[in-house]
């Protein structure tokens, strides 16, 4: 294929991509440094968060990269929503969301969620472990966690995903992230709301 030939066809592409609304992202250094660090997310297994102590002190065990990616902020949503359907890091993009996200986070977890019945017991729960310590981070509600007093409301113990979905349905419309005043530094979360990055 001769050089005019490629630009040709490379222009075609340039033209149908802007006609048709695709976002080309422009690729920046730090683009790049999100898909790299995303991508160690494969070769770092996570354990998962677990509670340490009483009152609910949360572990979260975050690799290498999935710090990077929190310190990074608000810059790494889009392409971790891209991987809620990857089974292999879904807990991982959860649980990072839940630091970097915002209001366009919260229903594609929450689908997130209710696609982990699908998956290994043991990933299960940690999905849904993940996705109730994120969107209870995002959105600061009484869904499974009572705010500030680290009672659990055990009303969806086998599918949290079904809870989280019916608050969505109430919240969808008016919710937005800027518009939280209450503090996610919960007194009896020790370890618990300090993971986000969200302004």
């Amino acid at each position: 294929m001769t050089a005019t030939r490629s630009f040709i066809i490379f222009a075609i592409f340039i033209i149908l991509a802007t006609n048709s609304g695709v976002n080309c992202a422009p690729l920046t250094p730090q683009n790049d440094q999100i898909v790299q660090l995303i991508q160690a997310l494969y070769t770092h297994p996570w354990p998962g968060a677990e509670i340490v102590g009483t009152p609910m002190t949360w572990a979260f065990h975050f690799t290498a990269p999935m710090q990077a990616l929190l310190e990074i902020g608000p810059a790494a949503q889009q392409p971790l929503l891209a991987k809620l359907f990857d089974t292999r890091i879904v807990d991982q993009a959860i649980i990072l969301l839940g630091g970097v996200g915002d209001e366009r986070s919260v229903g594609p977890m929450i689908l997130a969620m209710q696609r982990a019945s699908a998956l290994p017991e043991e990933q299960r729960k940690r999905t849904l472990q993940a996705g109730n310590v994120a969107l209870t981070n995002i959105t600061v509600a009484d869904v499974i966690w009572h705010h500030g007093g680290g009672i659990i409301l055990d009303r969806c113990p086998d599918d949290p995903g079904r809870c989280w979905a019916a608050w969505w349905e109430q919240h969808k419309a008016t919710f937005r992230v800027r518009d939280i005043t209450q503090s996610r530094r919960y007194s009896n979360y020790p370890n618990y709301g300090i993971y986000h990055n969200l302004k």
